[in-house]
């Protein structure tokens, strides 16, 4: 199993995976501004949620940017948009950012380890 890591360099670039492995997208938040990271899109027959946690930022920095990472299970596949919008709860109409990066999900090759 692999861990593919995205952030936001990886906004519009495409990720190769296999099945059984593990995508994590980490963006910076700052919880202050209202706006907050959601899940969009993905096709959930290639990608399963797993979790999504906030690491505030360091000690003394009020008001500074934390990072909000998202886990992802590959589990069949195929082709997916993974999309994250940065919105306000109370204002879905409202788009702060948007993180948008495609996986392609391929079954393990004969021989290789597989989930």
């Amino acid at each position: 199993m692999a861990v593919i890591e995205l952030d936001r360099n990886s906004a519009g670039q495409t990720a190769a995976a296999v099945v059984g492995d593990e995508v994590v997208v980490t963006l910076d938040e700052t919880p202050t501004s209202g706006y907050r990271w959601v899940l969009e899109t993905i096709d959930q027959a290639v990608l399963s949620p797993l979790d999504d946690a906030f690491t505030p930022p360091a000690p003394g920095l009020l008001g500074g940017a934390g990072q909000h990472r998202f886990r992802f299970a590959v589990i069949g596949p195929g082709q997916t948009a993974l999309r994250l919008g940065l919105r306000r709860p109370w204002d879905p109409a409202a788009i702060g950012d948007v993180f948008e990066s495609t996986i392609d999900a391929a079954l393990a090759a004969e021989g290789e380890p597989g989930p």
